[in-house]
């Protein structure tokens, strides 16, 4: 988890995630050129921007000083199913209830 400092009882601040900290397969919120989320691919982000009037996967590095455009500050917890409408295929992938960390911020 990213490191945190508390900022009152209803926020916190977040330092950008170094990119050695990033997993491959990971979506973040962060600040980017095109997007605020995006997926982390192992070497850059990919993310929705629009190019006129389509929506495109744009591909923005990891934000330096001297170039990218990305800056992750937390990872997306997709969370698990817990009511399956199934127990195979898609049945097993989508169902009548999600579980997700009640809250995954706590300061350290």
């Amino acid at each position: 988890m990213p490191k945190l400092a508390l900022r009152n009882s209803r926020f916190v601040i977040l330092n950008p995630i170094p990119k050695a900290k990033l997993v491959e397969g990971r979506w973040y919120v962060g600040r980017g050129r095109n997007g605020n989320v995006a997926l982390w691919n192992g070497q850059n982000f990919l993310t929705i921007g629009m190019k006129f009037a389509d929506a495109v996967v744009k591909v923005e590095g990891y934000y330096e000083k001297s170039s990218g455009c990305f800056q992750p500050f937390y990872p997306v917890d997709e969370g698990k199913i817990i009511e399956p409408f199934g127990k195979h295929g898609w049945d097993a992938h989508y169902g009548s209830a999600l579980e997700i960390p009640a809250s995954n911020l706590t300061a350290k």
